[in-house]
């Protein structure tokens, strides 16, 4: 099925001028520095509060929603779980929201983040005036397969295991770094 059959799709938040950030303002903002591509993760600690003027066609994210990144070299989606309330999504991202009830979020968060998405994308991205830019036609038109909710469940609770191997791994090598370094600098100041 195409993405467009199984999930609605919207632009993130258009700013009409600069985001002036100011205290207690009524909505928080989401933005491409709060998002990381190599863990597929995104913070909240430090997105910006500030008062939009909003449109009708503005969509306060929900939990669930996915951002897929449209600008710049390296194209991934982040599924939020955990958001405080009234926040927005800045205009670098897509916002997808599944409709169909045969597709669980995170299935399709994996399935985006493939080689195969990965490859389409690229082929038909548009340039932007300095980063290639994806179109919501091409996102629309991403053909998704739909295994039963069983087997997307199955896929998904692995890849929550394997994303969570990766982060271990990546903490025992900086440890392993830091012993050896520390062996090193101990053997070269005693010499002995």
């Amino acid at each position: 099925m195409k993405l467009k059959e199984i999930a609605k799709i919207q632009s993130g938040y258009i700013s009409r001028g600069k985001i002036e950030p100011h205290e207690g303002g009524s909505h928080l903002l989401i933005q491409a520095r709060d998002v990381y591509a190599d863990s597929l993760s995104y913070r909240t600690d430090k997105i910006v509060s500030f008062s939009p003027v909003l449109s009708r066609k503005d969509w306060v994210l929900r939990r669930d929603d996915l951002l897929f990144m449209a600008r710049g070299t390296r194209n991934y989606s982040v599924i939020l779980k955990e958001i405080p309330d009234q926040l927005l999504a800045a205009a670098c991202f897509f916002i997808i929201r599944i409709s169909s009830k045969e597709v669980l979020p995170d299935y399709l968060f994996w399935y985006l983040n493939q080689v195969p998405v990965d490859r389409y994308v690229k082929r038909l991205s548009g340039r932007g005036v300095h980063m290639p830019v994806v179109r919501r036609s091409v996102l629309e038109s991403i053909d998704i397969p739909i295994p039963t909710v069983e087997v997307q469940n199955k896929i998904s609770k692995l890849d929550v295991l394997f994303r969570n191997e990766m982060a271990l791994l990546e903490k025992l090598a900086e440890k392993r770094k830091k012993l050896i370094t520390a062996a090193c600098l101990y053997a070269a100041q005693n010499r002995a």
